[in-house]
């Protein structure tokens, strides 16, 4: 149960409303989540694309492939393996930089 039990009247302009309402959408928030966080100094980030969770599952695909590569190359000193751990290093920070700036999976 919601213990949100004060309700708070403002009045605003048209266009002040359009704007409120427009950042709210753009975050995934209804008008009043966007407030409540704005009020308790919490960041508000607009909400990722759809293409975003699809991008971080690439990725997600990418690394674990480079991954089995490694394996099978370190077992069978194919090829550059240390290059290898760094292309696998790089796609973790990739991943790594995209979740944190859709603040994903807190």
């Amino acid at each position: 149960m919601s213990n949100k039990n004060c309700r708070l009247e403002i009045r605003l302009s048209k266009s002040e409303l359009y704007d409120l309402t427009k950042k709210a959408r753009k975050a995934g928030l209804s008008n009043g989540a966007f407030v409540r966080r704005a009020v308790q100094g919490l960041e508000v980030k607009e909400a990722p694309s759809a293409d975003v969770p699809r991008m971080i599952t690439e990725l997600n695909r990418i690394g674990y492939n480079l991954n089995q590569i490694a394996k099978v190359a370190n077992a069978q000193k194919l090829v550059d393996v240390p290059l290898l751990h760094k292309t696998i290093s790089d796609v973790q920070a990739a991943l790594n930089a995209v979740t944190r700036a859709y603040a994903l999976g807190e």
